[in-house]
């Protein structure tokens, strides 16, 4: 029987987008050039139970360097698909719509009626639109 070579690292393809992928990149260099440096300047300088947390938390900062590092070599990019909102139901638009901040929702019911109207530079209301129910209303104020 042949003997096989055990593969090191991270076998399993990390599905990433680009966003994803930066930010692994970033986090990965962040700690490589500023919190490892700072961490190795403040060990010398430590002692006792202080450089022992130190020491403990360098070691975290090198696994996490290398599980990064894994991640990154095996990683597959892909772009989001877009949403095609033509196939959702003005219904279901409506419906989380309502959910968001800054939106307001005005319910009239069959027998009410909703007037808008704009203020003119004349000094007088304009009468813009009536609005007879039923009828739900959003009003967007982002």
């Amino acid at each position: 029987m042949r003997n096989r070579k055990k593969k090191r690292g991270y076998k399993y393809p990390v599905i990433l987008t680009p966003e994803g992928y930066d930010k692994m990149v970033q986090e990965r260099e962040s700690i490589l050039k500023v919190k490892l440096p700072n961490i190795r300047a403040e060990i010398q300088e430590a002692k006792g139970f202080e450089k022992e947390a130190l020491e403990r938390e360098k070691n975290f900062l090198l696994h996490r360097v290398l599980r990064l590092g894994q991640w990154i070599n095996n990683s597959q990019i892909i772009e989001p698909t877009p949403i095609d909102l033509s196939k959702v139901s003005t219904c279901e638009l409506h419906a989380e719509l309502v959910k968001r901040e800054g939106i307001k929702e005005i319910v009239l019911s069959p027998e009410q009626s909703l007037s808008m109207t704009q203020w003119e530079e004349s000094c007088r209301f304009e009468l813009l639109l009536i609005v007879q129910g039923p009828a739900r209303i959003l009003i967007n104020e982002d």
